[in-house]
């Protein structure tokens, strides 16, 4: 594998481990956003539960004094109706009918009004059992959710840092290449200045060589020539 397609390769293991890490980041971001929501919605059910405990509180404070309300004014009319009626006789009867009528009205009213105050302190008790019940639901689903983001937050920090590790030594391998490759490339820059410095010295000699060879065929040439000269004389 040629250096730039070692870097080339080392380019798309970064661009992938970017698009990883972007995608865990928007998980992390919509578990934190899914955790305020859930949290918000926490806080709600608390303010509505304290407000139902509020309001019960307050209509059980009125049912209250409207029982006492009742029975005061039942003593009352138990007052009245003793003082209106003369003392009868041994024989005769504590009440009249329409003050025994009056009594026992006025205790079934306050037996009602009674049972009424204890099916809404019963229904209002069942009703914060469920709140609380789902409060509790509520906080364990938020509990979960914080130690999965926990979770994932660990493994997208031991994933960068891994990540992070490989890009280094992948930079370190490429730049001992690039180092090695440089020397090549030195070295090999002055052995073509070395060839060239060989080649032109080569070319001198060769001019030389070509000189002595011209200058031994003028004398072989002016030889020649003065034997022939020779030979006519």
């Amino acid at each position: 594998m040629t250096p730039a397609e070692r870097e080339e390769a080392l380019a798309r293991r970064e661009e992938n481990a970017a698009l990883l890490t972007a995608k865990l980041e928007r998980d992390r971001k919509a578990l934190e956003a899914e955790i305020s929501a859930s949290a918000a919605a926490s806080k709600a059910a608390s303010s509505i539960n304290r407000a139902l405990q509020a309001d019960a509180a307050k209509k059980l404070k009125d049912l209250e004094a409207e029982s006492a309300q009742l029975e005061a004014k039942l003593a009352k009319l138990k007052s009245e109706v003793a003082k209106a009626t003369p003392a009868p006789p041994p024989e005769a009867p504590a009440q009249s009918p329409a003050d025994r009528a009056a009594v026992a009205a006025a205790k079934a009213e306050l037996e009602v009004d009674r049972a009424a105050l204890e099916a809404e302190r019963a229904a209002f008790a069942r009703e914060c059992e469920e709140i609380s019940a789902k409060n509790k639901a509520e906080v364990k689903a938020l509990a979960d959710l914080r130690a999965k983001l926990v979770t994932i937050r660990s493994e997208i920090e031991s994933g960068v840092k891994i990540r992070e590790a490989e890009v280094h030594r992948k930079e370190v391998a490429i730049e001992a290449e690039r180092t090695k490759l440089q020397a090549s490339a030195g070295a090999l820059a002055r052995t073509e200045a070395q060839l060239s410095e060989q080649r032109a010295k080569l070319e001198g000699q060769v001019a030389a060589l070509a000189a002595k060879e011209a200058m031994y065929e003028e004398r072989h040439r002016q030889l020649q020539e003065n034997m022939k000269n020779f030979a006519r004389t």
